[in-house]
């Protein structure tokens, strides 16, 4: 039996270490080199992608793929209810914080701008909407929890059921565009898309930069977050500039936001 055992913990991680990422996956153009620029930055190109590169929403139904994505996160939340796009950006925040130790900066907002954090969610907390004022969280204190991955992986799921792209102000800054970096946020028009990986032209300073969403269809329905395709080039990678950046289903000024430290 422990042999058995350990055989199983031994062809589970070299089934996790087999995954492609996204510094494995995807081919850096000719005369471009990723420069790390933060630690997030390390962190996200080395998260897991999806083998089969299938997107399924929360009801278990496939999303079919009309030349919009190239890879797949493969995470566990990411066919829940309430992942969408804001959720998707905050949890790529999040989840970075949390593997990395950054436990006091897990500090997110409601849209009403009422603050949730994860050592609220430790020592107790617990929050419900006032059924008089559905702008109104109550917030009440009671057993702590325990932390692990499961309780972290609750408090996410209640702080995506009332936060979204309305939220997403209250716990960033604006950017300059030319002062891009991985982590930062396109947050327009009622959807959010996530920068996850830059390359430069160390001969004439151009960047590129890649994107990933969740696309919400319907509120009470999410699906995985997806590595986009450039409808104009095919591949990954979109051009550094103030120029207007049309995705596969959305349409972005070239604004950014960042969350604050």
């Amino acid at each position: 039996m422990k042999n058995y055992i350990t055989l199983s913990i031994l062809f589970f991680s070299l089934q996790l270490f087999s995954q492609e990422t996204i510094e494995t996956k995807f081919a850096i153009p000719d005369g471009y080199e990723r420069e790390i620029i933060n630690e997030f930055h390390q962190w996200i190109i080395n998260q897991p992608l999806k083998d089969d590169n299938k997107v399924f929403y929360s009801n278990g139904q496939e999303k079919i793929n009309h030349d919009i994505w190239a890879a797949v996160f493969d995470y566990e939340l990411g066919t829940h209810k309430y992942h969408q796009c804001a959720d998707a950006a905050i949890y790529l925040n999040a989840m970075f914080k949390y593997e990395n130790g950054y436990m006091n900066k897990l500090n997110y907002s409601f849209t009403n701008g009422d603050k949730t954090s994860y050592q609220d969610w430790l020592n107790g907390a617990n929050y419900r909407l006032n059924p008089k004022n559905q702008n109104e969280v109550f917030k009440t204190f009671k057993s702590p929890r325990e932390d692990n991955l499961n309780t972290f992986y609750t408090w996410l799921k209640k702080l995506w059921t009332w936060a979204g792209t309305l939220s997403l102000p209250y716990d960033t800054n604006e950017v300059e565009i030319f002062e891009m970096e991985p982590g930062d946020i396109f947050n327009q028009n009622g959807h959010a898309i996530s920068v996850i990986d830059i390359i430069i032209n160390k001969g004439n300073g151009k960047k590129k930069f890649m994107i990933s969403q969740s696309y919400m269809i319907d509120p009470t329905m999410g699906d995985e977050q997806h590595i986009l395709l450039n409808p104009s080039s095919g591949n990954v990678w979109y051009d550094l500039n103030d120029d207007i950046v049309f995705t596969p289903e959305w349409t972005m000024n070239p604004k950014i936001i960042r969350f604050k430290e």
